[in-house]
């Protein structure tokens, strides 16, 4: 017989938890791992290399879908951790999600939805601007006209001073669920 994973989960969750895990810790890897790689190295690069730097742009956000696939394994991160704080909180019973064996979880769960909120409705849709405007650039074969830099330079601006406060709300998140286990051993 299978023991305990989470006070509340027996053996006939437990494939759901695992899975819910494997989907949660998976997911959110990619979503940080992608974040951070974005904001630290490809955004600088790219405004290091100036114009030369659109077609290159262009390729990740559109062709390749960045930002979507971005958003999309924040969403199953989100998802996928909510889902497992309310089956180990006993349906999200207050006095559960508080104690200090589910508090980090707890604080990292708030942090992450919040960071996707910033992600999604706001540094998403300046990436979509971004990929349209490129995109006319690139079919017409034409510089950008002064309104369509003054476009690209403020999303742009504006993309990366949120895109500093989803790597914090992701941080504060990692270090909150990774650390979660041992609040105990200090609260």
């Amino acid at each position: 017989m299978l023991r305990r994973l989470e006070a509340g989960v027996h053996a006939e969750g437990a494939v759901d938890v695992l899975v819910l895990r494997l989907i949660h810790i998976g997911a959110g890897a990619l979503w940080v791992g992608a974040v951070f790689t974005v904001f630290l190295f490809v955004q600088p690069a790219a405004l290091a290399i100036g114009p030369d730097a659109t077609r290159f742009t262009y390729q990740l956000i559109h062709h390749r879908r960045l930002p979507a696939v971005i958003l999309a394994a924040a969403v199953m991160t989100v998802l996928a951790g909510t889902w497992l704080l309310v089956i180990s909180s006993n349906g999200l019973d207050p006095a559960r999600l508080f104690d200090e064996s589910r508090l980090g979880f707890t604080i990292g769960g708030i942090a992450a939805i919040l960071t996707l909120g910033i992600g999604g409705l706001y540094v998403f849709p300046r990436t979509r601007i971004v990929e349209r405007t490129i995109g006319v650039l690139l079919a017409e074969g034409r510089p950008p006209t002064p309104e369509e830099q003054q476009t690209l330079a403020r999303v742009s601006g504006e993309s990366r001073r949120a895109g500093w406060l989803v790597i914090a709300g992701l941080t504060i998140a990692v270090i909150t669920m990774a650390t979660a286990r041992l609040w105990g051993l200090f609260l």
